[in-house]
């Protein structure tokens, strides 16, 4: 792996995690699209800037940004997931070829009617990460919470003593 630690450059891989690196092949606005994944778990980003990508993720630009929005077809790749996932191939390692990216059919309307659709979606994400960020304070909370349970059984704090309960 190519990623370095403090790197200068996000660093996209099949991960869902994004890495770093002190260089950049690609300094545009792109779909990035995990191309392989031992459990098949492809995911799709939406990143604009210097970045660099590892060998099976897919770089997808357009080339009629008066026809289609970035922000459109990245909810379009995220909606074709389950189909991509299902023509996946590979035993150990599940993987995509480029020729089902490629001929993959989504739809486009209007430049209007995808700020229209994007209008409804974009407020629905932000929601669906604020509650993802609420669940995952709360499963800390009651992560320290067993740990400090535990700390107290083991320490026969939670035990009766004579006459009193701790």
């Amino acid at each position: 792996n190519a990623a370095t630690e403090n790197g200068a450059y996000p660093f996209f891989t099949c991960s869902r995690d994004i890495f770093s690196i002190d260089s950049f092949s690609f300094d545009c606005e792109a779909i990035l699209f995990a191309g392989n994944n031992a459990s098949g778990d492809f995911n799709v980003k939406h990143y604009c800037g210097k970045f660099d990508a590892y060998q099976r993720t897919y770089v997808i630009t357009i080339n009629e940004v008066n026809q289609l929005s970035y922000t459109y077809l990245y909810y379009q790749m995220i909606k074709s997931l389950r189909h991509l996932k299902s023509s996946s191939v590979g035993a150990g390692t599940k993987f995509l070829k480029i020729g089902m990216i490629e001929n993959l059919e989504i739809s486009i309307p209007s430049l209007a009617e995808q700020e229209r659709i994007l209008g409804i979606l974009e407020p629905l994400k932000e929601n669906i990460e604020q509650l993802e960020n609420s669940y995952k304070t709360k499963l800390k909370s009651l992560d320290e919470l067993k740990k400090s349970l535990l700390q107290k059984a083991f320490s026969g704090e939670l035990t009766k003593t004579e006459g009193h309960a701790a």
